[in-house]
């Protein structure tokens, strides 16, 4: 079994197989491990036709738990020597995007709270002994949007106005599903993931990526990336191809009036067609729907946003006296 495996991967996807990492193992009796993870399969009571049941369960690798750790006290060390705010704000933001990484990725381990609390202990000690003073427990503070699911956390804590995600918070959720053909190991995989950018300016994709908007969340920063390979680098209203100059990401439902960073109440539109969204005067109304040269298609949209964010629509009637006197 394990040669003809080995000669498929070889022959079918051009895979060498490396003679001491690969084996064959009867997950009944002995644990493997495979890209960070440490699975097993154990004895769940019966199934109808009487034979036993097996279900998976599942640790992080001891390889995993290492890298984990040491990165974890790196990104605390950077936290430790940097006390200028507008820095503080990024290393801070660095070290929560690496906790909500990992939890991402390895939630799904059936184990994954017991092994992330054994984890956390000396990442805390970590947190203790470096950051010291600087480390608030403040109930007082607002915890972010994107911060939400660790809200109810009693190791949640604050360096000055930002909020340090707890390492061992993170609860077991069963992995979904995707499409079977996108994969990258076969050339129709590829071309489906290939094709879903094939729209986007790439570089203008690594430019957001590089350049976060400053004081705003992870979750915000990281959902006008989705929303820009989304809308393959349009403006929602114009379709107009977007440079990250002319780019502005919005709330539909402002903060003000309880919207939030959800990707859902967020959208990508041309920095003009925004301004348009908020401005109240008649005089700039009128201009910029004749610089931007809208429809009516184009308006009902922009009146649907402007009613979300509290402003009136805009009557077109008016705008064809007000152009005429």
């Amino acid at each position: 079994m394990f040669e003809a495996t080995k000669k498929w991967l070889n022959d079918r996807l051009g895979l060498q197989v490396s003679e001491e990492k690969s084996k064959i193992v009867n997950l009944k009796h002995d644990y493997s491990d495979f890209l960070g993870f440490r699975i097993k399969v154990h004895k769940k009571g019966k199934k109808k036709n009487g034979k036993e049941k097996y279900v998976i369960k599942s640790h992080i690798s001891e390889k995993a738990k290492k890298n984990i750790k040491n990165k974890a006290k790196n990104y605390i060390k950077a936290i430790e020597f940097c006390r200028d705010n507008n820095s503080e704000y990024y290393v801070v933001a660095d070290y929560n995007s690496y906790v909500m990484g990992i939890h991402n990725y390895y939630r799904m381990a059936t184990c994954v709270s017991k092994d992330f609390r054994k984890l956390a202990y000396e990442i805390k000690m970590s947190i203790k002994i470096r950051l010291k003073e600087r480390v608030k427990r403040n109930y007082n503070k607002k915890i972010p949007d994107y911060a939400k699911r660790y809200a109810k956390s009693k190791e949640v804590r604050f360096i000055g106005n930002n909020i340090l995600l707890p390492i061992a918070y993170v609860k077991h959720k069963p992995p979904l599903e995707k499409e079977k053909c996108i994969n990258k190991y076969t050339k129709e995989g590829r071309d489906k993931i290939h094709k879903m950018l094939e729209n986007v300016n790439i570089s203008t994709l690594h430019l957001l990526m590089k350049k976060p908007i400053i004081n705003a969340t992870i979750e915000y920063n990281d959902n006008r990336i989705s929303l820009f390979v989304a809308q393959n680098g349009k403006c929602n209203i114009t379709n107009k191809l977007l440079s990250i100059e002319n780019m502005h990401c919005h709330h539909k439902i402002p903060k003000f009036m309880g919207g939030n960073d959800e990707y859902k109440n967020l959208v990508i539109l041309d920095k003009e067609v925004h301004v348009l969204i908020h401005a109240t005067k008649l005089e700039t109304i009128s201009n910029l729907v004749c610089k931007l040269n809208l429809n009516k298609e184009n308006i009902i949209k922009i009146n649907k946003y402007r009613k979300m964010a509290g402003n009136e629509e805009i009557n077109i009637e008016i705008l064809n006296k007000l152009s005429e006197n």
